[in-house]
């Protein structure tokens, strides 16, 4: 059997590193919290609230209800834990639907640190009752706004709550809760950089033995 030269093994160690130089970064640029916990005993999700980077010290949150319920806008909560920094300011861009409807132009009027939800814990930062849909709007399917804040990146978020309504669309519906996450559902995975780690010791230590030979 023919043993690879000093210089094709050179060349192949390069050509590997370089494959691996383009496997994508193992951080997560965005991070799912689907709300399974809330306060009225009910089953299964209410919705998710999806966090991704969007730019310099900048994250965009999404929130989508799922069906047969609606986010609480006047008097509702969006709260987060995690993150550090986090001022009434940070929130921009604010924008919702209820049903066919879409909004902009919406604000949140109340600011709340370390502040408790529902009984399901305190959470760091908590931004409220939301303002500004079209007359006779109080909920929404979707929530979408912006946070900016020094070093902000959407992997430090550990947790996400609402204020939510059993019901679709913009009327809210009979009853409102609070509803949380559990883990969250996008995270770095540092298994994947560890494996790229163990293969390049594993091919440094291959060419080696074939060198020496």
């Amino acid at each position: 059997m023919r043993v690879p030269t000093r210089k094709t093994l050179l060349m192949l160690a390069a050509i590997a590193v370089l494959s691996l130089a383009c496997v994508p970064a193992a951080l997560a640029d965005s991070v799912s919290f689907s709300l399974t916990s809330n306060n009225l005993g009910l089953g299964g999700s209410v919705g998710t609230v999806m966090i991704t980077d969007s730019g310099t010290n900048q994250v965009t949150v999404t929130i989508t209800m799922n069906a047969g319920f609606s986010l609480k806008l006047d008097g509702g909560d969006v709260a987060f834990n995690g993150p550090s920094g986090l001022t009434s300011g940070s929130a921009s861009s604010v924008a919702g639907t209820a049903g066919l409807i879409g909004f902009a132009g919406l604000s949140f009027k109340q600011f709340h640190t370390n502040h408790e939800m529902g009984g399901l814990g305190k959470f760091s930062f908590d931004y409220a009752n939301i303002s500004g849909a079209p007359n006779g709007t109080v909920s929404a399917d979707t929530l979408t706004f912006v946070l900016t804040a020094p070093g902000l990146m959407a992997d430090q978020f550990t947790g996400a709550a609402i204020h939510f309504c059993t019901a679709s669309g913009g009327d809210c519906g009979p009853k409102t809760g609070f509803a949380s996450n559990g883990p969250p559902a996008a995270v770095p995975e540092p298994g994947t950089l560890s494996m790229i780690g163990t293969g390049l010791l594993g091919l440094g230590a291959l060419t080696r033995k074939f060198i020496q030979k």
